[in-house]
Protein backbone atom coordinates (compact mmCIF):
# COMPACT_ATOMS: atom_id res chain seq x y z
CA UNK A 1 0.00 0.00 0.00
CA UNK A 2 1.19 3.69 -0.87
CA UNK A 3 2.64 5.09 1.88
CA UNK A 4 0.22 8.51 1.72
CA UNK A 5 -2.58 6.24 2.15
CA UNK A 6 -1.21 4.64 5.10
CA UNK A 7 -0.57 7.89 6.63
CA UNK A 8 -4.39 8.98 5.65
CA UNK A 9 -5.79 6.08 7.22
CA UNK A 10 -3.73 6.54 10.47
CA UNK A 11 -5.34 9.79 10.55
CA UNK A 12 -8.81 8.75 10.15
CA UNK A 13 -8.37 6.39 12.75
CA UNK A 14 -6.59 8.35 15.24
CA UNK A 15 -8.42 11.64 14.74
CA UNK A 16 -12.37 10.61 14.22
CA UNK A 17 -12.93 8.93 17.27
CA UNK A 18 -11.24 12.14 18.92
CA UNK A 19 -13.36 14.58 16.95
CA UNK A 20 -16.32 12.45 17.84
CA UNK A 21 -15.83 12.67 21.56
CA UNK A 22 -15.17 16.58 21.67
CA UNK A 23 -18.29 18.05 18.96
CA UNK A 24 -20.11 15.70 21.33
CA UNK A 25 -18.45 17.80 24.07
CA UNK A 26 -19.41 20.71 22.91
CA UNK A 27 -22.78 20.16 22.06
CA UNK A 28 -23.25 19.98 25.61
CA UNK A 29 -21.32 22.42 26.80
CA UNK A 30 -21.04 24.57 24.30
CA UNK A 31 -18.07 25.63 21.99
CA UNK A 32 -15.16 27.24 23.93
CA UNK A 33 -14.71 31.00 23.20
CA UNK A 34 -11.61 30.56 21.33
CA UNK A 35 -12.90 28.57 18.59
CA UNK A 36 -15.69 31.71 18.03
CA UNK A 37 -13.05 34.35 17.39
CA UNK A 38 -13.03 35.25 13.95
CA UNK A 39 -9.60 36.98 11.94
CA UNK A 40 -10.98 39.29 9.49
CA UNK A 41 -8.36 40.32 6.71
CA UNK A 42 -9.20 43.74 4.59
CA UNK A 43 -8.71 43.23 1.36
CA UNK A 44 -9.09 46.74 -0.89
CA UNK A 45 -11.65 46.34 -3.20
CA UNK A 46 -10.96 49.22 -5.05
CA UNK A 47 -10.16 53.72 -4.80
CA UNK A 48 -8.14 55.25 -2.00
CA UNK A 49 -6.34 53.22 0.14
CA UNK A 50 -6.57 55.00 3.03
CA UNK A 51 -11.07 55.02 3.04
CA UNK A 52 -12.08 52.09 5.02
CA UNK A 53 -15.15 51.95 2.69
CA UNK A 54 -12.94 50.86 -0.09
CA UNK A 55 -12.29 47.45 1.80
CA UNK A 56 -13.75 44.22 1.90
CA UNK A 57 -13.47 42.29 5.42
CA UNK A 58 -12.54 38.72 4.87
CA UNK A 59 -13.40 36.46 8.23
CA UNK A 60 -11.24 33.13 8.52
CA UNK A 61 -12.48 30.74 11.35
CA UNK A 62 -11.31 27.95 13.09
CA UNK A 63 -11.26 24.80 10.54
CA UNK A 64 -12.57 22.61 13.55
CA UNK A 65 -15.07 24.75 14.54
CA UNK A 66 -15.62 24.55 10.74
CA UNK A 67 -16.26 20.94 10.76
CA UNK A 68 -18.23 21.59 14.03
CA UNK A 69 -20.24 23.37 12.01
CA UNK A 70 -20.82 20.42 8.87
CA UNK A 71 -21.95 18.41 11.68
CA UNK A 72 -24.48 20.59 12.59
CA UNK A 73 -25.76 20.88 9.39
CA UNK A 74 -26.26 17.66 9.06
CA UNK A 75 -28.23 17.35 12.01
CA UNK A 76 -29.93 20.63 11.35
CA UNK A 77 -31.33 18.80 7.45
CA UNK A 78 -32.42 15.96 9.55
CA UNK A 79 -34.84 17.62 10.87
CA UNK A 80 -35.88 21.07 8.70
CA UNK A 81 -34.84 21.97 5.33
CA UNK A 82 -37.81 23.93 4.07
CA UNK A 83 -36.93 26.80 2.98
CA UNK A 84 -39.88 27.68 0.84
CA UNK A 85 -40.34 26.59 -3.00
CA UNK A 86 -39.34 30.53 -3.70
CA UNK A 87 -35.65 30.26 -2.10
CA UNK A 88 -33.05 30.23 -4.40
CA UNK A 89 -30.15 31.01 -2.10
CA UNK A 90 -27.25 27.95 -0.80
CA UNK A 91 -29.39 25.05 -1.58
CA UNK A 92 -28.89 22.54 -3.87
CA UNK A 93 -30.30 22.16 -7.48
CA UNK A 94 -31.04 26.19 -7.15
CA UNK A 95 -28.59 29.49 -8.06
CA UNK A 96 -28.84 32.99 -8.89
CA UNK A 97 -29.42 31.77 -12.30
CA UNK A 98 -32.51 29.77 -11.25
CA UNK A 99 -33.63 32.61 -9.49
CA UNK A 100 -33.35 35.04 -12.44
CA UNK A 101 -34.89 32.36 -14.90
CA UNK A 102 -37.62 31.76 -12.59
CA UNK A 103 -38.51 35.91 -12.42
CA UNK A 104 -38.22 36.20 -16.22
CA UNK A 105 -40.69 33.58 -16.89
CA UNK A 106 -42.94 35.38 -14.21
CA UNK A 107 -42.69 38.35 -16.16
CA UNK A 108 -43.20 37.02 -19.04
CA UNK A 109 -46.38 35.39 -18.65
CA UNK A 110 -47.07 38.75 -17.28
CA UNK A 111 -46.47 40.45 -20.58
CA UNK A 112 -48.19 37.62 -22.82
CA UNK A 113 -51.22 37.60 -21.05
CA UNK A 114 -51.01 41.80 -20.71
CA UNK A 115 -51.81 41.38 -16.72
CA UNK A 116 -51.47 44.55 -14.77
CA UNK A 117 -48.06 43.70 -12.77
CA UNK A 118 -45.70 45.60 -10.47
CA UNK A 119 -42.59 44.43 -9.66
CA UNK A 120 -40.50 45.43 -6.68
CA UNK A 121 -37.50 44.82 -4.53
CA UNK A 122 -35.83 46.37 -0.84
CA UNK A 123 -32.74 46.55 -0.31
CA UNK A 124 -31.52 45.64 2.88
CA UNK A 125 -28.35 46.76 4.66
CA UNK A 126 -25.71 44.52 6.45
CA UNK A 127 -28.72 41.74 6.24
CA UNK A 128 -26.69 38.75 7.57
CA UNK A 129 -25.23 40.48 10.59
CA UNK A 130 -28.34 41.67 12.19
CA UNK A 131 -30.23 37.79 12.80
CA UNK A 132 -30.65 38.11 16.51
CA UNK A 133 -30.18 34.73 18.32
CA UNK A 134 -32.94 35.55 20.85
CA UNK A 135 -35.36 35.61 17.82
CA UNK A 136 -34.14 32.64 15.72
CA UNK A 137 -34.38 30.65 19.09
CA UNK A 138 -37.73 31.36 19.81
CA UNK A 139 -39.32 30.99 16.07
CA UNK A 140 -37.56 27.68 16.29
CA UNK A 141 -38.30 26.53 20.31
CA UNK A 142 -40.89 24.04 19.04
CA UNK A 143 -39.30 23.33 15.63
CA UNK A 144 -36.09 21.64 16.40
CA UNK A 145 -34.76 19.28 18.68
CA UNK A 146 -33.63 21.02 22.51
CA UNK A 147 -30.22 19.28 22.10
CA UNK A 148 -29.87 21.09 18.34
CA UNK A 149 -31.39 24.47 19.23
CA UNK A 150 -29.27 24.61 22.39
CA UNK A 151 -25.94 24.11 20.39
CA UNK A 152 -27.53 26.28 17.22
CA UNK A 153 -27.93 29.32 19.73
CA UNK A 154 -24.06 28.47 21.36
CA UNK A 155 -22.74 28.85 18.15
CA UNK A 156 -24.78 32.14 17.79
CA UNK A 157 -23.79 33.83 20.82
CA UNK A 158 -20.61 35.20 22.26
CA UNK A 159 -19.04 35.60 18.90
CA UNK A 160 -15.92 37.76 18.81
CA UNK A 161 -13.46 38.85 15.89
CA UNK A 162 -10.36 40.39 15.39
CA UNK A 163 -8.73 42.82 12.23
CA UNK A 164 -5.52 41.78 10.78
CA UNK A 165 -4.09 44.68 8.77
CA UNK A 166 -0.26 44.27 7.85
CA UNK A 167 1.42 43.28 10.93
CA UNK A 168 -1.08 45.01 13.10
CA UNK A 169 -3.99 42.82 14.60
CA UNK A 170 -6.99 44.50 17.23
CA UNK A 171 -8.47 43.84 20.21
CA UNK A 172 -10.94 41.76 19.89
CA UNK A 173 -15.04 43.53 19.74
CA UNK A 174 -17.76 40.93 20.81
CA UNK A 175 -20.94 40.63 18.75
CA UNK A 176 -24.41 40.47 20.10
CA UNK A 177 -26.14 39.62 16.82
CA UNK A 178 -25.17 38.18 13.49
CA UNK A 179 -24.95 34.50 11.18
CA UNK A 180 -21.15 34.47 11.35
CA UNK A 181 -19.10 36.19 7.75
CA UNK A 182 -17.55 32.92 6.69
CA UNK A 183 -19.36 30.41 8.12
CA UNK A 184 -20.77 27.09 6.44
CA UNK A 185 -23.82 27.02 8.59
CA UNK A 186 -24.34 30.70 9.03
CA UNK A 187 -26.21 31.33 5.26
CA UNK A 188 -28.69 28.27 5.92
CA UNK A 189 -29.90 29.87 9.23
CA UNK A 190 -30.46 33.03 7.33
CA UNK A 191 -32.42 31.57 5.20
CA UNK A 192 -34.93 30.01 8.06
CA UNK A 193 -34.54 33.17 9.96
CA UNK A 194 -36.62 34.47 7.18
CA UNK A 195 -38.65 32.02 5.29
CA UNK A 196 -41.57 32.96 6.84
CA UNK A 197 -41.74 36.15 4.66
CA UNK A 198 -43.20 34.51 1.50
CA UNK A 199 -45.85 33.24 3.87
CA UNK A 200 -46.62 36.68 5.19
CA UNK A 201 -46.77 38.35 2.23
CA UNK A 202 -47.82 35.48 -0.43
CA UNK A 203 -51.48 35.17 -1.99
CA UNK A 204 -52.93 34.44 -5.32
CA UNK A 205 -51.45 37.48 -7.08
CA UNK A 206 -48.58 37.91 -5.14
CA UNK A 207 -45.68 35.77 -6.09
CA UNK A 208 -41.85 35.93 -4.49
CA UNK A 209 -38.45 34.78 -5.66
CA UNK A 210 -35.77 35.17 -3.05
CA UNK A 211 -31.87 34.71 -2.82
CA UNK A 212 -30.95 35.09 0.16
CA UNK A 213 -31.49 38.12 1.72
CA UNK A 214 -32.55 39.66 -2.42
CA UNK A 215 -35.76 39.44 -2.67
CA UNK A 216 -38.19 40.11 -5.90
CA UNK A 217 -42.17 40.40 -5.71
CA UNK A 218 -44.33 40.76 -8.70
CA UNK A 219 -47.81 42.05 -7.57
CA UNK A 220 -50.76 41.74 -10.01
CA UNK A 221 -54.33 43.60 -10.13
CA UNK A 222 -57.69 44.07 -12.17
CA UNK A 223 -56.50 47.83 -12.91
CA UNK A 224 -53.13 49.54 -13.02
CA UNK A 225 -54.98 51.21 -9.33
CA UNK A 226 -55.35 48.34 -8.03
CA UNK A 227 -52.09 46.80 -8.95
CA UNK A 228 -50.15 49.80 -7.31
CA UNK A 229 -52.72 50.16 -4.43
CA UNK A 230 -52.31 46.42 -3.65
CA UNK A 231 -48.39 46.51 -4.19
CA UNK A 232 -48.28 49.50 -1.78
CA UNK A 233 -49.94 47.26 0.99
CA UNK A 234 -47.63 44.12 0.28
CA UNK A 235 -44.62 46.50 0.11
CA UNK A 236 -45.70 47.91 3.77
CA UNK A 237 -46.43 44.67 5.16
CA UNK A 238 -43.08 43.44 3.63
CA UNK A 239 -40.93 46.29 5.39
CA UNK A 240 -43.23 45.54 8.60
CA UNK A 241 -41.82 41.94 8.57
CA UNK A 242 -37.82 42.51 8.30
CA UNK A 243 -38.32 45.30 10.74
CA UNK A 244 -39.71 42.76 13.40
CA UNK A 245 -36.70 40.54 12.65
CA UNK A 246 -34.07 43.06 13.44
CA UNK A 247 -33.34 43.76 9.38
CA UNK A 248 -32.10 47.40 8.29
CA UNK A 249 -34.07 48.77 5.16
CA UNK A 250 -32.86 51.23 3.09
CA UNK A 251 -36.09 52.36 1.63
CA UNK A 252 -34.22 55.27 0.01
CA UNK A 253 -33.15 51.77 -2.50
CA UNK A 254 -36.14 50.57 -3.12
CA UNK A 255 -36.93 49.92 -6.71
CA UNK A 256 -41.10 49.56 -8.83
CA UNK A 257 -40.67 48.59 -12.15
CA UNK A 258 -44.02 48.51 -14.07
CA UNK A 259 -44.28 45.53 -16.38
CA UNK A 260 -45.52 45.46 -20.05
CA UNK A 261 -45.78 48.39 -22.14
CA UNK A 262 -48.38 51.64 -21.93
CA UNK A 263 -49.27 54.35 -19.35
CA UNK A 264 -49.60 53.60 -15.97
CA UNK A 265 -52.72 55.83 -14.07
CA UNK A 266 -49.59 57.18 -12.05
CA UNK A 267 -45.77 57.13 -12.56
CA UNK A 268 -44.59 56.77 -8.51
CA UNK A 269 -45.96 54.78 -5.22
CA UNK A 270 -45.74 55.64 -1.86
CA UNK A 271 -44.19 53.20 1.03
CA UNK A 272 -44.25 53.92 4.64
CA UNK A 273 -44.20 58.00 3.81
CA UNK A 274 -41.28 57.45 0.80
CA UNK A 275 -42.50 58.16 -2.63
CA UNK A 276 -40.31 56.39 -5.32
CA UNK A 277 -41.04 56.85 -9.22
CA UNK A 278 -41.60 53.57 -11.52
CA UNK A 279 -38.11 52.50 -12.99
CA UNK A 280 -37.74 50.98 -16.99
CA UNK A 281 -34.45 48.85 -15.82
CA UNK A 282 -33.74 47.47 -12.14
CA UNK A 283 -30.67 45.20 -11.49
CA UNK A 284 -31.82 41.92 -10.47
CA UNK A 285 -29.02 39.83 -9.28
CA UNK A 286 -26.14 41.30 -10.97
CA UNK A 287 -28.55 41.39 -14.31
CA UNK A 288 -30.20 44.23 -15.42
CA UNK A 289 -34.31 43.74 -16.21
CA UNK A 290 -36.12 45.66 -18.60
CA UNK A 291 -39.82 45.59 -17.93
CA UNK A 292 -40.24 44.54 -21.62
CA UNK A 293 -37.17 41.92 -21.11
CA UNK A 294 -35.51 43.99 -24.00
CA UNK A 295 -32.39 43.10 -22.48
CA UNK A 296 -30.84 46.41 -24.49
CA UNK A 297 -29.37 47.97 -21.37
CA UNK A 298 -27.62 44.63 -20.00
CA UNK A 299 -26.09 44.42 -23.43
CA UNK A 300 -25.18 47.83 -23.21
CA UNK A 301 -23.40 46.97 -19.51
CA UNK A 302 -21.44 43.85 -20.67
CA UNK A 303 -20.09 45.09 -23.75
CA UNK A 304 -18.80 48.25 -21.50
CA UNK A 305 -17.31 45.76 -19.77
CA UNK A 306 -16.23 43.33 -21.78
CA UNK A 307 -14.41 46.26 -24.39
CA UNK A 308 -12.26 46.99 -20.28
CA UNK A 309 -11.64 43.33 -19.90
CA UNK A 310 -9.71 43.85 -23.32
CA UNK A 311 -7.72 46.56 -22.48
CA UNK A 312 -6.63 43.85 -18.88
CA UNK A 313 -5.99 41.07 -21.80
CA UNK A 314 -3.95 43.25 -23.98
CA UNK A 315 -1.59 44.02 -21.26
CA UNK A 316 -1.41 41.07 -19.80
CA UNK A 317 -0.74 39.01 -23.13
CA UNK A 318 3.34 39.75 -23.74
CA UNK A 319 3.68 38.43 -20.43
CA UNK A 320 2.20 35.14 -21.12
CA UNK A 321 2.35 32.40 -24.38
CA UNK A 322 -0.51 31.49 -26.06
CA UNK A 323 -1.19 28.83 -23.99
CA UNK A 324 -1.47 30.65 -20.96
CA UNK A 325 -3.02 33.51 -21.87
CA UNK A 326 -6.30 32.02 -23.40
CA UNK A 327 -6.02 29.49 -19.97
CA UNK A 328 -6.09 32.74 -17.97
CA UNK A 329 -8.76 35.22 -20.03
CA UNK A 330 -11.21 32.70 -21.29
CA UNK A 331 -12.35 31.89 -17.91
CA UNK A 332 -12.69 35.32 -17.00
CA UNK A 333 -13.89 36.84 -20.40
CA UNK A 334 -17.11 33.97 -20.48
CA UNK A 335 -17.52 33.84 -16.42
CA UNK A 336 -18.26 37.68 -16.71
CA UNK A 337 -19.49 38.53 -20.28
CA UNK A 338 -21.68 34.78 -20.47
CA UNK A 339 -23.27 35.16 -16.42
CA UNK A 340 -27.01 34.33 -16.68
CA UNK A 341 -26.65 33.90 -20.48
CA UNK A 342 -29.14 31.08 -20.13
CA UNK A 343 -31.78 33.93 -19.09
CA UNK A 344 -30.73 36.67 -21.88
CA UNK A 345 -28.97 35.97 -24.55
CA UNK A 346 -31.64 34.20 -26.99
CA UNK A 347 -33.94 37.26 -26.73
CA UNK A 348 -31.20 39.44 -27.49
CA UNK A 349 -30.94 42.17 -30.21
CA UNK A 350 -28.84 41.14 -33.27
CA UNK A 351 -27.06 44.18 -33.18
CA UNK A 352 -25.77 44.02 -29.90
CA UNK A 353 -24.83 40.04 -30.30
CA UNK A 354 -22.67 41.05 -33.07
CA UNK A 355 -21.05 43.17 -30.72
CA UNK A 356 -20.73 40.47 -28.33
CA UNK A 357 -18.89 38.25 -30.94
CA UNK A 358 -16.62 41.13 -32.21
CA UNK A 359 -15.41 41.29 -28.63
CA UNK A 360 -14.99 37.60 -28.66
CA UNK A 361 -13.00 37.36 -32.31
CA UNK A 362 -10.61 40.29 -30.24
CA UNK A 363 -9.85 38.18 -27.31
CA UNK A 364 -9.01 34.95 -30.28
CA UNK A 365 -6.96 37.32 -32.08
CA UNK A 366 -5.27 38.82 -29.29
CA UNK A 367 -4.40 35.96 -28.06
CA UNK A 368 -2.73 34.74 -31.15
CA UNK A 369 -1.18 37.99 -31.57
CA UNK A 370 -2.73 38.69 -34.80
CA UNK A 371 -2.96 42.11 -34.86
CA UNK A 372 -3.32 42.45 -38.86
CA UNK A 373 -6.40 40.03 -39.06
CA UNK A 374 -4.47 37.80 -41.28
CA UNK A 375 -6.28 34.30 -39.80
CA UNK A 376 -10.46 33.67 -40.73
CA UNK A 377 -12.17 33.29 -37.52
CA UNK A 378 -12.94 29.67 -38.34
CA UNK A 379 -9.24 28.84 -38.11
CA UNK A 380 -9.41 31.15 -35.11
CA UNK A 381 -12.18 28.91 -33.28
CA UNK A 382 -10.46 25.87 -34.46
CA UNK A 383 -6.12 27.31 -33.36
CA UNK A 384 -8.14 28.43 -29.76
CA UNK A 385 -10.26 25.19 -29.25
CA UNK A 386 -13.01 27.38 -28.05
CA UNK A 387 -16.96 27.16 -28.43
CA UNK A 388 -18.44 30.56 -29.78
CA UNK A 389 -20.51 32.90 -28.04
CA UNK A 390 -23.84 31.18 -29.52
CA UNK A 391 -22.72 27.86 -28.88
CA UNK A 392 -21.60 28.28 -25.28
CA UNK A 393 -24.86 30.45 -24.57
CA UNK A 394 -26.39 26.91 -25.92
CA UNK A 395 -24.98 24.95 -23.72
CA UNK A 396 -25.05 27.00 -20.50
CA UNK A 397 -29.04 26.54 -21.19
CA UNK A 398 -29.05 23.00 -21.97
CA UNK A 399 -26.75 22.71 -18.71
CA UNK A 400 -29.49 24.11 -16.65
CA UNK A 401 -32.19 22.48 -18.27
CA UNK A 402 -30.53 19.48 -17.49
CA UNK A 403 -29.63 20.19 -13.77
CA UNK A 404 -33.67 21.55 -12.95
CA UNK A 405 -34.79 18.19 -14.85
CA UNK A 406 -32.29 15.70 -13.09
CA UNK A 407 -32.79 17.65 -9.60
CA UNK A 408 -36.65 18.29 -9.93
CA UNK A 409 -35.45 21.79 -8.64
CA UNK A 410 -36.69 25.14 -8.53
CA UNK A 411 -40.21 23.46 -8.47
CA UNK A 412 -41.52 26.14 -10.60
CA UNK A 413 -39.04 25.31 -13.40
CA UNK A 414 -39.06 21.46 -13.56
CA UNK A 415 -43.03 22.00 -14.01
CA UNK A 416 -42.91 24.29 -16.87
CA UNK A 417 -39.89 22.19 -18.56
CA UNK A 418 -41.05 18.89 -17.79
CA UNK A 419 -44.83 20.21 -19.98
CA UNK A 420 -42.66 20.61 -22.72
CA UNK A 421 -40.33 17.32 -22.50
CA UNK A 422 -41.59 13.79 -23.49
CA UNK A 423 -39.45 10.60 -23.23
CA UNK A 424 -38.43 9.17 -26.13
CA UNK A 425 -40.22 5.44 -27.36
CA UNK A 426 -38.20 2.46 -26.36
CA UNK A 427 -35.24 4.14 -24.66
CA UNK A 428 -36.00 4.73 -20.64
CA UNK A 429 -34.47 8.28 -19.39
CA UNK A 430 -33.79 9.46 -22.93
CA UNK A 431 -36.03 12.60 -23.36
CA UNK A 432 -36.60 15.45 -26.03
CA UNK A 433 -37.83 18.84 -25.81
CA UNK A 434 -40.59 20.62 -28.38
CA UNK A 435 -42.19 23.86 -28.37
CA UNK A 436 -46.12 23.53 -29.12
CA UNK A 437 -46.88 26.95 -28.29
CA UNK A 438 -46.91 30.29 -31.48
CA UNK A 439 -44.39 32.75 -31.04
CA UNK A 440 -45.13 35.94 -29.83
CA UNK A 441 -42.86 39.20 -29.96
CA UNK A 442 -40.83 39.98 -27.00
CA UNK A 443 -42.36 36.04 -25.05
CA UNK A 444 -39.66 34.45 -22.66
CA UNK A 445 -40.90 32.71 -20.41
CA UNK A 446 -39.01 29.07 -20.22
CA UNK A 447 -41.53 26.79 -21.90
CA UNK A 448 -41.05 29.08 -25.06
CA UNK A 449 -37.04 29.25 -24.92
CA UNK A 450 -36.72 25.40 -25.33
CA UNK A 451 -37.43 26.03 -29.09
CA UNK A 452 -33.56 25.06 -30.05
CA UNK A 453 -33.53 21.86 -28.61
CA UNK A 454 -36.01 20.06 -31.15
CA UNK A 455 -32.83 20.63 -33.46
CA UNK A 456 -31.04 18.24 -31.94
CA UNK A 457 -30.50 14.61 -33.54
CA UNK A 458 -29.42 13.08 -30.43
CA UNK A 459 -32.02 12.71 -27.02
CA UNK A 460 -30.63 13.72 -23.93
CA UNK A 461 -29.06 11.11 -21.84
CA UNK A 462 -30.55 11.69 -17.71
CA UNK A 463 -27.92 9.80 -16.12
CA UNK A 464 -25.50 11.54 -17.96
CA UNK A 465 -22.63 14.23 -16.61
CA UNK A 466 -22.28 17.54 -16.96
CA UNK A 467 -19.35 16.95 -19.04
CA UNK A 468 -20.86 14.29 -20.96
CA UNK A 469 -23.86 16.40 -22.24
CA UNK A 470 -21.99 19.07 -23.49
CA UNK A 471 -22.38 18.91 -27.17
CA UNK A 472 -20.43 21.63 -28.91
Amino acid sequence: MHCKYVKFLVLLYVFVPFLEALFNTFTTIGLPLSLKRAKVTALLKKGDKTLVANYRPISNLSSISKLYEKCLLDKLSAEINDFGPNQHGFRKGHSTETALLTLQSIIAEKIDNKTNALLYTVDLSAAFDLLRPDVFTSMFSEKLSEGLLFAINDFLLDRSFQVKFGDYTSSAKYLDRGCVQGSVLGPILFNMYLRDLQTHIKSDQIEVISYADDTYVVVSGRTPQDTINMATVTAEKHVSYLESKGMKVNLDKTEIMRLGKGKPPCDTMTVNGSTFPFKQTIKALGIYMSNDLSWDAHLVAQIKKGKNLMRGFKFIRKYLNEKQFLTTVTNTFFASMFYGASVWYSSCKKRYLNKVKALYFRLLRTACNDRNKTIPKLDLIKRCNRATPCEWAKYLTASRVMKIIRDKNPSMLHLKIMQNYYEEPRKPNAGRFFDNSTSVVGRQNLANRLDFFKDFSQPWNMDKSDAEIRIF
